[in-house]
């Protein structure tokens, strides 16, 4: 059974991808056009953008992806780069009407960045909320449970909707993080689940989105599991199967892939389990379990 109320943020703009770093280094604004309409094709419904930190220095090439992009998709773009200055430049080029009204979306703000709610004195727009870090009493630290998750979230928008008039808790997508699974020793995998579970389930949060970086999950792993599946794509929907039910309903991700609910006895979602559980060591011997 597929997802079919999850929302796909199209990630394929982004030099992280070898093709995509080229198109940019090339300043290709046709190529950039056409692979911004195939994620849309394929079921994106938001365009991320991230053209790099050569935007400092060109910023008149930002503006022309922009506007470049916004010329052959009708769907909300996300600007993703940690820069207010920069972010005023996304926010004064987006035509909302080529969105079909669609709002912007700031990818991202989070307690180490609150000075980027300045940006509500332009215009309106949704914002990705990063709950994985947190600034309290002046000491500034990742978090490390899904209690903390879940406070760093709760205070931050408790703060942004004081600071901000007219917006609402559907305007806010909470990314809680996820880690390559194949290297996690720390158990981050398993505090993003169980984070998710909990805004989920708070009874001050309902209405808000949920959203992760998917991809990075099956990071550095081999494409074929034992079974002979596709092994990324199972470990991305044994993340699915287990967080969508929960309130996961956006993802950072490339459109297109086949992501199913898997079964109980889906051979990589029992590894997955076993992974997540376990911790630690073990966790990476389950993991390589699945492929070696």
């Amino acid at each position: 059974m597929s997802f079919e109320n999850l929302n796909i943020i199209g990630e394929r703009i982004n030099p992280g991808f070898k093709s995509s770093l080229k198109l940019i280094e090339n300043q290709d604004i046709e190529g950039i056009q056409q692979l911004a309409v195939k994620q849309v094709d394929n079921g994106a419904t938001c365009i991320n953008i991230n053209v790099g930190t050569g935007v400092m220095e060109d910023q008149g090439f930002m503006k022309d992806v922009i506007r470049g992009v916004q010329e052959v998709v009708s769907v909300p773009l996300s600007f993703d780069f940690p820069n207010l200055e920069v972010q005023k430049i996304f926010l004064n080029c987006y035509d909302q009407k080529k969105a079909n009204g669609g709002l912007p979306i700031v990818n991202s703000i989070s307690e180490l960045r609150m000075e980027m709610l300045h940006l509500y004195d332009i215009r309106p727009f949704k914002m990705i909320l990063m709950a994985s870090e947190r600034s309290e009493n002046g000491i500034q630290s990742p978090n490390k449970t899904s209690n903390e998750v879940l406070e760093t979230t709760l205070r931050m928008v408790d703060n942004i909707l004081k600071a901000c008039p007219g917006i609402c808790l559907s305007d806010f997508f909470i990314d809680v993080s996820v880690s390559p699974i194949g290297a996690d020793l720390e158990g981050l995998v398993k505090m993003a689940i169980e984070s998710i579970r909990k805004i989920g389930s708070h009874g001050d949060l309902q209405n808000i989105h949920m959203s992760v970086g998917l991809s990075n999950i099956s990071v550095m792993l081999p494409n074929i599991a034992l079974d002979g599946s596709n092994l990324k794509l199972g470990l991305e929907s044994a993340f699915l199967t287990e967080t969508v039910p929960y309130g996961l309903d956006t993802i950072l991700a490339t459109p297109g892939r086949n992501y199913q609910m898997l079964d109980e006895d889906n051979f990589v979602l029992k590894g997955f389990r076993n992974a997540i559980n376990v911790g630690g060591f073990e966790s990476l011997m389950e993991i390589q379990s699945l492929y070696l």
